[in-house]
């Protein structure tokens, strides 16, 4: 039984190699935002400014270019200019530029390899060890530092891992992909106030629209205000020319408020800009609150931005249903970010309600290795354990939940402890317990979650031969039919695969985020931009006398 909490828009930390692909690594200065990083002019413009005012910042940009063997002999170049005329060095960058200068290190720059078939969840030691090759004749390269950390931090060496990101960030204080990775590292490591002090202090956030959205979506996690909110609407208003790309997860940031602040017409409004050009955190967040904010998520960046996103893919599959896409899709985004719990806790909840309780086992094993102390990866613990009828193994994992999170966890809890009772035969306690468990769900406004629960109730008892089964399953279907949800739509899905559900999907009235009108007396057809009333057509025809 998954229990994710609620997403933000908080940066996401891909390998490296990504994300120079994308349109975060570009920097706003470029106009043009439609192709591929091109690192040499990358340079040429990191050269420049650095030439101006001769910052350390600046130099660790250049510096950081060094992962590319194209560009290492320019980079050591304007490494030795900068000792010679006596510029602003830190001692680590010193050490850098002399190393470099002596290796001439020609390896090719360091990619990720691809992570293994799915009964391998640890596929991360050659990659440690190429990386760890690479660094031995580049001990501060930056980049290849962020992936070490990465690779670190999902083996739960969270030590080593922060270890590497401060030098990254000695290296590169002013660096957009430094600075987001560190603040997302925080956020992992349940810091999101440190990750948030980080990036709100930074000199550079107050003009770059990626770290204001960072700002916005870590003071929300941080539980605190955010001061760059009011600047952020602002900059959106005065930066219409701007390219859509590098604003999509600022006006993505300003959505997410405008809706849970009750301005759902902003919200929108908000969310139409971010969709014009987004990335795949933007998609993926549009794609978890589509219905809040009653939008369709069509047109050719946005499909194009899905088909790109491991998690956008999953989270579509997950509300599509599809649970070859969800096994498929939840595999691809751990490779990506092999550090989050999220597609582990939705992958083995999907391998639970399946009944294959030792894969998911096996992966909720590695979720836990990363951060031994992840709700939903615990509360999935216990419940495979009961399912497993290790009773032990089970009443430990509830008991080290009740530990860390008290009453949060109690109706999960009582749910695992009634699946316990069920398996030996405890049949009046375990419907006591299964009883306590839907009354505090509907208890917290959640009938949903509580129908969920019987329905899973229901099958459990069919299977443990409970006496009163046939009236369990009528109750359960009657609670689901009142109170739909994807869980309750996926479990009747996988237990009866040849029938239509008995569970109606959600109504999906939506708005468009544009429409193309045709002009009878022009021939012409032309995009109207602008949230349109729900279900409105693709099309309008003007001019019809």
């Amino acid at each position: 039984m998954k229990i994710l909490q609620r997403r933000r828009l908080i940066p996401k930390w891909r390998p490296v190699a990504a994300t120079l692909n994308t349109t975060e690594a570009i920097s706003t200065a470029r106009k043009e935002t439609t192709h591929p990083i091109e690192n040499a002019h990358e340079l040429e413009l990191a050269i420049a400014q650095w030439r101006e005012s001769k910052n350390s910042g600046l130099l660790g940009e250049i510096l950081s270019f060094s992962v590319d063997s194209s560009l290492r002999d320019k980079v050591i170049a304007v490494g030795y200019e900068a000792l010679d005329k006596g510029a602003a060095v830190t001692p680590v960058q010193s050490l850098l530029i002399h190393n470099l200068g002596k290796t001439h290190f020609r390896e090719e720059a360091y990619t990720p390899a691809p992570l293994g078939p799915m009964e391998n969840v640890y596929p991360f030691q050659e990659s440690i060890q190429r990386l760890r090759a690479l660094l031995k004749y580049s001990p501060d390269n930056t980049l290849a530092l962020l992936d070490y950390a990465q690779l670190q931090t999902a083996l739960g060496k969270v030590k080593s891992a922060e270890r590497a990101l401060r030098t990254a960030l000695t290296l590169s204080p002013d660096n957009r992909t430094v600075l987001r990775t560190f603040a997302r590292f925080y956020v992992h490591t349940h810091r999101p106030d440190a990750a948030h002090q980080l990036i709100k202090r930074h000199a550079r956030t107050l003009q770059d629209p990626w770290l204001m959205a960072s700002e916005i979506a870590l003071a929300d996690a941080a539980e605190t205000d955010s001061v760059f909110i009011g600047k952020a609407r602002r900059f959106l208003i005065d930066n219409k020319q701007f390219p859509a790309a590098h604003l999509s997860e600022l006006a993505g940031t300003i959505a997410m408020s405008e809706l849970f602040s009750g301005n759902l017409k902003k919200a929108r409004e908000s969310q139409r800009r971010a969709l014009l050009a987004p990335n795949d955190n933007v998609v993926a967040q549009a794609i978890d609150f589509q219905l809040l904010f009653g939008v369709e998520l069509l047109g050719e960046s946005v499909i194009q931005a899905i088909e790109s996103s491991a998690e956008a893919l999953l989270l579509k599959a997950w509300n599509d249903v599809d649970l070859m896409g969800i096994e498929q899709h939840a595999v691809a985004w751990h490779s990506q970010e092999p550090f989050s719990s999220r597609p582990i806790q939705m992958l083995s909840s999907l391998y639970t309600y399946k009944g294959s309780h030792n894969s998911a086992l096996k992966w909720i094993e590695a979720g836990l290795r990363t951060d031994a102390n992840d709700k939903g990866l615990l509360i999935n613990l216990a419940f495979v354990h009961a399912g497993l009828r290790n009773e032990q193994m089970a009443i430990l994992a509830i008991r080290r939940l009740r530990q860390l999170y008290g009453k949060d966890v109690e109706p999960y809890a009582n749910a695992t402890e009634g699946l316990l009772a069920y398996q030996f035969q405890r049949f009046t306690a375990g419907d006591n317990l299964y009883s306590q468990a839907v009354a505090e769900f509907n208890k917290r406004n959640d009938p949903a979650l509580g129908a969920f629960c019987r329905l899973n109730q229901a099958f459990l008892a069919v299977e443990c031969n409970h006496p009163s089964s046939a009236d369990l399953a009528r109750n359960a279907i009657s609670e689901v039919h009142a109170h739909q949800s994807l869980d309750s739509r996926m479990l009747l899905k996988i237990k009866f695969p040849e029938q239509k559900s008995i569970v109606p999907e959600e109504n999906k009235d939506l708005r468009r985020l544009s429409q193309w009108v045709f002009d009878a007396k022009t021939n012409t057809l032309i995009r109207k931009l602008g949230v349109t009333s729900k279900n409105a057509p693709s099309i309008i025809i003007s001019d019809l006398k």
